[in-house]
């Protein structure tokens, strides 16, 4: 008896640790552009309350700009704080300020290595794996090898389904960011995600170049990837545009918006909405199926 007892307890753990919860998250990218709680990004802080379908919220740096950043990040914060759910934050190459406020302003986890203390990061939410890098910090848009060190290890140790990775400065960009991301240190760069294909990521999010932008990033992208991995880039939550792309892309979009997250189970759906709520763009995938598009207007429209 105490045996059967004793299966179903255990059977009983692994249904809900194979069956977690449905979430979705939302991504703001780039706001320095941002003017109180009437500018697009207290649009998108509203219309986003009003959904309540977001447990936590990433961004992707670059929040504020320049020197400013000690008087306007608290000032970003307050706009943003109405949400009422945990801000997990990215430092962008205009986000200027010491890790000391930066930690105290947002009380990041602090497990990332030494010298990267609340801008290099990982949690763990439901079925996924969280992993917050810095492309600015100790280099000029690069991943450098002390995060690489603790990436390799940090992702050893996942035993989560789903891996989404969040940094500033594109990997791959595609407009008039090309060259100046971390496909300036083309070296760095492959080392950094050589990492990110052995590991099979779900997901990568990533800001800087101010627009919206869906790109799978496979062998004809990176030679010799074993894996395909989505790069979404969300630069424009409350910047200025730039330019259509001139790479490749599934999907883009070159005014303010930004990016609701659905995951249930090893399906993700990536939501982009205009910051008044509109839905733009809704796209379908997992990293073990062939992506399937439900929605898309014409990708050129402003």
């Amino acid at each position: 008896m105490k045996k059967i007892f004793a299966i179903i307890i255990v059977s009983i753990f692994l249904f809900s640790a194979q069956h977690c919860r449905a979430f979705s998250f939302a991504v703001f990218g780039d706001t320095q552009s941002f003017k109180g709680s009437k500018s697009e990004l207290g649009k998108s802080v509203k219309s986003l309350r009003k959904s309540k379908n977001a447990d936590f919220l990433m961004t992707l740096g670059d929040m504020c700009s320049g020197r400013k950043c000690v008087k306007n990040l608290p000032k970003w914060k307050k706009v943003v704080n109405p949400l009422n759910v945990p801000i997990y934050p990215t430092m962008g190459n205009h986000d200027l300020v010491s890790l000391d406020f930066w930690n105290s302003l947002f009380s990041p986890p602090q497990n990332g290595p030494a010298d990267f203390s609340g801008i290099t990061y990982s949690f763990d939410f439901e079925n996924s794996h969280f992993v917050v890098l810095s492309t600015s910090f100790y280099g000029w848009h690069l991943i450098n090898a002390a995060q690489r060190a603790w990436l390799e290890e940090d992702l050893t140790a996942n035993q989560k389904e789903n891996v989404f990775v969040f940094f500033h400065a594109t990997a791959f960009p595609v407009g008039i960011k090309i060259n100046n991301a971390l496909d300036s240190n083309p070296e760095e760069r492959d080392a950094f995600w050589q990492i990110l294909d052995e590991h099979n990521v779900t997901a990568v999010f990533s800001g800087h170049e101010h627009m919206f932008e869906r790109r799978l990033i496979d062998s004809s992208v990176f030679p010799g990837a074993q894996n395909s991995i989505y790069q979404f880039g969300e630069g424009n939550t409350d910047a200025y545009s730039i330019p259509k792309p001139v790479q490749s892309v599934e999907y883009y979009y070159r005014s303010k918006s930004y990016l609701v997250v659905n995951v249930d189970g090893t399906q993700i759906t990536a939501n982009l909405y205009k910051p008044g709520g509109k839905l733009l763009n809704s796209f379908t995938f997992s990293k073990q199926t062939a992506p399937e598009q439900t929605f898309s207007p014409p990708p050129n429209k402003p």
